[in-house]
């Protein structure tokens, strides 16, 4: 009974023992689970948490999208809306020059022919003023009385006379042609560089010669005449006028057919800007050194002098008229008009 008691005390120490590993294990289980479980759900919290910052963004770029997108609705709108304006003004501008055209219709066409015919005169002064071109404004002054023929109104009658007295006063003028004298300016400025220029040989008269000295003379004075002679060989001394100028040397010459061309294209401008005193003061330097410089016997040199002075003698700036009595004629005649409508 002893042993058997003993054994019992023995088995019933060895049941707490194991309980307590079954605890321990049990907690262990229970541990990793629950680290299990945390890391499951801190995953699956970070999963999110992307996912959710993903969305934000796209909101984010779909809003800023949207707001492009709302701004170019604003201009589209705000450009309508000037395209609506602009409509709207050119239906007024039309709207109001058919309500002109209406009125024409209704007896006041006339009034459009004398604009029109006050319109050309304008452009006729305009030509004559800054161009020059008589052709032009006689064109125009006649093509504006012909406007008028149709117009019956004694109010007119002064200025048709008036149009009638420019027209005689411009058929009268010289005419000027610029196309004509541009070609003979162009082509004498070509012929410049075949100018000759002179030979100076010493004549006959200017040789010095030796001459015998004169007998019965001191030996002091032949000794003077011989010396004199003899220095006579060595030195050359000619006499020209005090207005000529010196001959030109070779190596200058190109300078002197420079400021040749300078001139006739000083002349060639103003014959295009019509500027007389400049057209007349280029003809007159180049005329002046071609007579200087050059050659006189040859037949070249006569030439270009003699189509110089032709050039010379054409007047390149007429004096023109003016139209202003006519203009203010128009002028008078619509500020009758507008007297006699307001009073109406």
């Amino acid at each position: 009974m002893t042993d058997q008691n003993a054994a019992e005390e023995k088995q019933s120490d060895k049941r707490p023992a194991n309980w307590a590993n079954i605890g321990i294990l049990f907690s262990t289980i229970a541990i990793v689970i629950f680290v299990c479980a945390f890391g499951y759900g801190y995953f699956q919290l970070s999963q999110a948490s992307l996912g959710l910052a993903e969305s934000v963004n796209e909101l984010q770029r779909r809003a800023a999208d949207n707001q492009g997108s709302i701004a170019a609705l604003q201009k589209s709108i705000g450009d309508m809306q000037q395209i609506a304006q602009k409509s709207q003004d050119l239906a007024a501008q039309q709207e109001q020059v058919m309500a002109e055209w209406r009125a024409a219709q209704k007896g006041d066409l006339n009034k459009w022919h004398v604009a029109e015919a006050q319109y050309l005169a304008k452009l006729a002064e305009d030509h004559l003023q800054f161009s020059h071109d008589i052709n032009t404004a006689v064109l125009l002054l006649q093509q504006a009385d012909k406007v008028m023929q149709g117009v019956q109104d004694e109010n007119l009658n002064e200025i048709r006379k008036s149009l009638a007295s420019d027209l005689v006063s411009l058929q009268a003028l010289p005419q000027v042609d610029v196309t004509s004298l541009f070609n003979r300016l162009s082509a004498i400025n070509h012929q410049l560089d075949q100018l000759p220029l002179p030979v100076s040989p010493l004549k006959a008269d200017e040789k010095q010669s030796a001459a015998a000295i004169p007998s019965g003379l001191p030996w002091w004075k032949a000794g003077i005449e011989y010396s004199r002679q003899v220095l006579s060989k060595i030195v050359i001394v000619r006499y020209n006028n005090s207005s000529a100028l010196p001959l030109v040397m070779p190596d200058e010459k190109i300078f002197l057919y420079q400021n040749l061309h300078a001139q006739l294209e000083s002349a060639i401008w103003a014959l295009l800007h019509r500027n007389a005193d400049v057209y007349q003061a280029s003809l007159t330097n180049v005329s002046s050194w071609v007579q200087t410089y050059f050659a006189k016997d040859a037949q070249e040199t006569r030439s270009m002098l003699q189509n110089l002075d032709e050039l010379r003698k054409v007047n390149v700036a007429p004096s023109v008229i003016n139209l202003s009595n006519t203009l203010q004629l128009f002028d008078n005649y619509f500020a009758q008009a507008a007297q006699t409508n307001a009073t109406q």
